[in-house]
């Protein structure tokens, strides 16, 4: 079994009886279903801000494009896509 630690937390009784209901439909426990989530929930907020500090570290490096070209891009882009779906 995977090393584990205690976390103590308070819900609302209506998300109890969801991750209940959950757990009951899916055989797992109901620590097993709000782990799950807290994991996937965790793991995308990370991403984002991982994405965040990526940005700014190529806004400080000088790695930026103006509004002008990014929609010039942006329409050659979309012409493209046009021209294949004709």
């Amino acid at each position: 079994m995977a090393k584990t630690a205690t976390l103590t937390l308070r819900v609302s009784p209506d998300l109890k009886d969801k991750l209940a209901r959950l757990a009951a439909g899916t055989d797992r426990t109901t620590s097993a279903i709000a782990q799950r989530a807290l994991e996937a929930y965790a793991d995308h907020h990370i991403e984002m801000l991982d994405a965040v500090e990526r940005g700014r570290e190529d806004f400080r490096q000088g790695r930026t494009h103006t509004h002008e070209e990014v929609m010039r891009d942006a329409a050659e882009i979309l012409a493209r896509h046009k021209s294949k779906a004709a």
